[in-house]
């Protein structure tokens, strides 16, 4: 009872107001982790770090929780949690590493939310863990925010893309440059949507 009431006393206020709800825990160790849901009439659609999930929320209502995601860009508050991988599929050969980052921060988190949002169980091929990768200097950069600001610019010039077009285009772009997601997939999409040989769901 004592944590719980820690956390509730501790929690940041949302960031975001209305349909969409973005929420920054801190924990007794300072710590945080996000918590991030969408209301949508009488349902709520709630947002997980480890498991795929499927919504009918359209690019519209996906677009206004990704800006809220975007807010955290220069967070650094450590998760609470561990950082480890989300295996693929089971219709995939399993691939199995250990990133050799001890944690990621709240605006790693949220970038990773921000694929959880748009690409839904997507995501765990294009991020399967919560860890940025300099294929240049092949080296994790989660401890290195400089990069890190490099990645949200990137984030940032997609998004605005979203906006203009009003949609959430198929083609995931994340890891076709210099900064990628550990061990993260290419797209299963090509860039006009439609799916490439590779994609484990299109046989």
């Amino acid at each position: 009872m004592k944590i719980f009431l820690t956390i509730c006393f501790l929690s940041i206020c949302y960031l975001c107001l209305g349909q969409s709800n973005v929420k920054k825990v801190i924990d007794e160790e300072g710590k945080g982790y996000l918590v991030i849901w969408y209301k949508k009439g009488k349902d709520t659609v709630n947002f997980n770090f480890p498991e795929g999930f499927e919504n009918k929320l359209t690019d519209a209502e996906k677009l206004e929780l990704i800006k809220c995601l975007l807010k955290f860009e220069g967070d650094t508050t450590r998760h609470s949690g561990m950082v480890y991988p989300n295996y693929y599929a089971s219709n995939e050969i399993t691939v199995r590493f250990s990133p050799k980052s001890k944690f990621f921060t709240s605006e790693i988190n949220a970038l990773y939310f921000i694929n959880r949002v748009a690409y839904g169980t997507f995501t765990d091929y294009y991020s399967p863990a919560a860890v940025l990768y300099d294929n240049e200097e092949k080296v994790e950069i989660n401890d290195q925010p400089d990069k890190i600001a490099m990645v949200f610019t990137a984030y940032r010039n997609w998004f605005e893309a979203c906006i203009k077009s009003g949609k959430i285009p198929k083609y995931f772009p994340f890891n076709d440059g210099r900064y990628v997601w550990l061990y993260g997939k290419k797209s299963f999409f090509s860039k006009d949507g439609t799916p490439v040989k590779k994609n484990p769901f299109f046989r």
